[in-house]
């Protein structure tokens, strides 16, 4: 023993390995017969603990693991040899108590040392150990290296052992002055359930067991660490949905006003696991509401202020420190403070607390916070980025600081491995994209698409990109020119491609997989071309006839969303974009077929057209394929469709007064479209080539569609062509005289009404005379001085008559 203690001072200490384990080998595979052997054992036991005690004599001592782990069985047999009398019994357990000291420190050194069998003969022994304090101590130390590791724990032997391990609480009830037996213990429970979490069934065994008057016994220890595991032990209870003290929740509720004191913020650590997987569960839905008038969130506020100063790198007052595996390779107080961002997310929703402090509160710990992503900087990022999304969404929220380092984060997150993470930032940039600098949204949509295209097959991410990017672009459209750079239109379109390929060759099941991303990629152009005048243009080369090839899926189900979703994207296209509505009439529906150079007989503008003749077609979407050729007139291709084909008849025909069939909303529709086509001289002359269109016009002018109708006549008196038609009408000249007869007009109506006059009567005597002979010019000559009009009207009014009276 003094040899070894001389080792100590000595840098360069030589041993002869050989001959110390020969020395001493033999004391441990040999049984001892005789009470001197077992006294001789016990000494070379201490010897071994004190040399592997001393860290400069470690690695000559591996041989003692090997020797020990053949002679486990050998050893415990041996308790049945040496308990005849009161000094074999003592002299049994002092040689255990040696034995498990060497165990334990055998398992902190020697990795090969730890194994199930072990693990299974110490729980073996703690029956027989458990009115001897000292040995049981020493063995629950050594469990509670064992059960660290998941390998040493598994279903059986939480049956075979849960409830002999459980009868050992009234001993830590008991000894509530030995906290280290205490902590060893809570801490071999922890271990066991929390390796055991995902075990099948797993609650049936743990709640055959009254753990609610337990842990509220165990909770009133003095010892700050106890408290703290008692409530890491009832966050494991709650997962698996196992009852717990209605008393303990309000305790750990209580801790965050006590935080404020380091040494508290190892319990109050806990509790925020605690408080976070209990109300997550669906079950405290009621208490949550309950603590809701209880809780004071100032208190929580502090708390994330307080931890948005402990630097990343510190890990003093924390439980992590204490405890492994449950451990993280950098153990820090911003854990807690993520925490209590998970508890207030789920109490912010049905609370009504000022946000304004809370996200001040959450600037300082974005600005604070270590971005270099670990196990803990993941999850306080996570809960920190979730409880900002909540915040916002609770309160449209728009003075939120975005900073620098903010975005850095954001950014971090979104190309980190963890998806869960991703997500969640990716949640925050949809919120704030509005708020975001010229020089903040550029970066962001970048990494947005250099993420989009790595990431496409990750269904939930896809999905989630494409919406923050949609976001990005309808808030900032100056940042298509970074997608442009970075080919996203193209991208896109060749998924669409792909999809559509795919579609056609799946089952039905598949089928439906494929129509959910066609969904999510329609709907995200169509927020990208909403403000984006350069992405219509890109996309109005291919876009159209790929949609007219994606048709018979498209219409397939017109109840759907694909089919409402297509139109809409379409309308977003062709607005203010010729070149996307002359593409509507230059398509094929035909695969391996490219788009045409001129227009065709059958294209998708023509499919448009035969979808709004549908009457039996959910109004929304009639109403909106009226909107979408509505947008399609600015070409002169589909202006051409249009008058071809039979759509101003049937759209006259729907607005007859005489017979009420269509909703008040498409008869509007109807108007809106007409007085987009007769803004173009081809419009004009072909819609008064339609039967009884002048009559059907005028007659609506006696309705409330007045303005509009008033409006599409005076367009019809622009053209020149039209004069003959419009003066040989005494439907329309009385229409107009019965109108400035009644003197209810608006302003706008006096307008159209001068201006659709003057046009017909400019330059043309004839015109001026037949207009006098109805005494138009006298109903004018009565106008000049109306109140209701204002400058501009007034001048009109004053010009027209003029050249009436000339």
């Amino acid at each position: 023993m003094l040899y070894l203690e001389i080792s100590v001072y000595i840098n360069q200490f030589e041993v002869d390995e050989e001959l110390l384990e020969n020395a001493l080998k033999k004391f441990l595979i040999l049984p001892p017969i005789f009470l001197t052997d077992l006294q001789t054992l016990i000494v070379v036991l201490k010897l071994l603990n004190f040399a592997l005690t001393k860290k400069v004599l470690i690695d000559k001592f591996n041989w003692v693991a090997e020797i020990l782990m053949k002679s486990e069985s050998m050893h415990h047999n041996m308790a049945d040899d040496f308990k005849n009398d009161d000094n074999s019994k003592q002299l049994c357990n002092q040689f255990f108590i040696e034995l498990y000291e060497v165990y334990w420190l055998c398992l902190k050194n020697y990795s090969h040392f730890s194994t199930l069998n072990l693990t299974k003969l110490l729980f073996d022994r703690l029956e027989s150990t458990k009115h001897e304090i000292v040995l049981l101590k020493v063995n629950m130390k050594c469990l509670t290296l064992l059960t660290e590791n998941t390998k040493h724990i598994d279903k059986d032997i939480v049956k075979m052992y849960l409830s002999q391990f459980i009868s050992l609480k009234t001993i830590m009830t008991n000894n509530s002055n030995d906290k280290s037996l205490q902590r060893s213990y809570l801490t071999v429970l922890n271990h066991i359930l929390h390796h055991t979490i995902l075990v099948p069934n797993i609650s049936e065994i743990w709640c055959m067991y009254d753990w609610e008057t337990w842990t509220w016994s165990m909770i009133h220890s003095t010892d700050s660490l106890v408290r703290a595991l008692v409530f890491q032990f009832s966050a494991g209870l709650a997962v698996i949905d196992i009852p717990v003290s209605h008393n303990l929740i309000h305790l750990a509720l209580n801790y965050f006003s006590e935080s404020n004191c380091l040494e508290n913020c190892v319990v109050a650590e806990q509790a925020t696991l605690f408080c976070s997987n209990l109300f997550c569960s669906p079950k405290f839905k009621s208490l949550c509401h309950q603590c809701i008038i209880k809780l004071d969130f100032d208190a929580f506020v502090q708390i994330i202020n307080l931890c948005s100063y402990y630097d990343y790198t510190k890990s003093g007052g924390c439980l992590k420190k204490y405890l492994t595996p449950m451990s993280i390779e950098k153990p820090n107080i911003m854990e807690m403070c993520g925490r209590i961002c998970s508890i207030l997310t789920i109490f912010i929703p049905v609370s009504n607390f000022n946000f304004e402090n809370l996200l001040n509160s959450l600037s300082v710990v974005y600005e604070r916070i270590n971005i270099n992503l670990d196990h803990c900087t993941t999850m306080v990022w996570k809960s920190l980025f979730k409880l900002t999304t909540i915040v916002i969404q609770s309160t449209n929220y728009k003075t939120f600081v975005i900073t620098n380092n903010f975005i850095t984060a954001l950014l971090t997150s979104i190309t980190s491995k963890n998806n869960d993470l991703c997500i969640e930032a990716l949640n925050v940039v949809s919120l704030i994209t509005s708020q975001l600098s010229k020089k903040f949204a550029h970066r962001v949509c970048n990494i947005l698409i250099r993420t989009l295209l790595l990431e496409w097959h990750d269904k939930l991410k896809r999905k989630i990109l494409l919406i923050a990017l949609s976001n990005i672009f309808l808030e900032h459209p100056s940042t298509y020119e970074t997608a442009r750079q970075d080919n996203i239109l193209s991208f896109i379109i060749s998924k669409l491609k792909s999809m559509h390929l795919q579609v056609t060759k799946q089952s039905n099941q598949k089928s439906k997989v494929l129509q959910i991303e066609y969904l999510e990629v329609v709907r995200f152009c169509c927020n990208l071309f909403y403000g984006c005048h350069d992405a219509r243009e890109d996309a109005s080369t291919e876009l159209p006839d790929l949609i007219h090839k994606c048709w018979p899926i498209v219409v397939a189900n017109p109840k759907s969303d694909i089919l409402i979703c297509t139109l809409q994207m379409l309308v977003s296209l062709t607005s203010s974009c010729p070149s996307a509505c002359s593409a509507m009439t230059m398509t094929s529906s035909t695969l391996g077929v490219d788009a045409k150079t001129k227009c065709t007989s059958f294209s998708l503008f023509h499919e448009v057209i035969s979808l709004s003749t549908n009457f039996h077609l959910n109004d929304d979407i009639l109403s909106i394929t009226l909107q979408l050729i509505s947008n399609c007139c600015q070409a002169q291709e589909c202006r051409v469709t249009i008058t071809k084909g039979k759509l101003l008849s049937s759209i006259l025909l729907a607005l007859n007064l005489k017979d009420k069939k269509r909703p008040i909303k498409i008869e509007q529709q109807y108007l809106k479209f007409l007085l987009v086509l007769t803004s173009y001289n081809d419009g004009q002359i072909h819609l008064l080539k339609v039967d009884y269109a002048l009559d059907t016009l005028v007659d609506l002018l006696k309705s409330n569609y007045i303005n509009d109708s008033l409006a599409i006549l005076r367009n019809l008196c622009f053209n020149g062509q039209n004069r003959i038609v419009i003066l040989s009408s005494d439907v329309f000249l009385n229409g107009i005289k019965t109108l400035l007869e009644t003197g209810n007009l608006t302003n706008q109506n006096y307008k159209d009404i001068s201006l659709a006059i003057w046009a017909i009567a400019c330059n043309n005597q004839k015109a001026r005379l037949q207009l006098r002979h109805w005494g138009i010019d006298k109903y004018f000559e009565k106008s000049t001085n109306l109140s209701i009009c204002n400058d501009e009207t007034q001048n009109i009014i004053n010009c027209t008559y003029k050249i009436l009276k000339n």
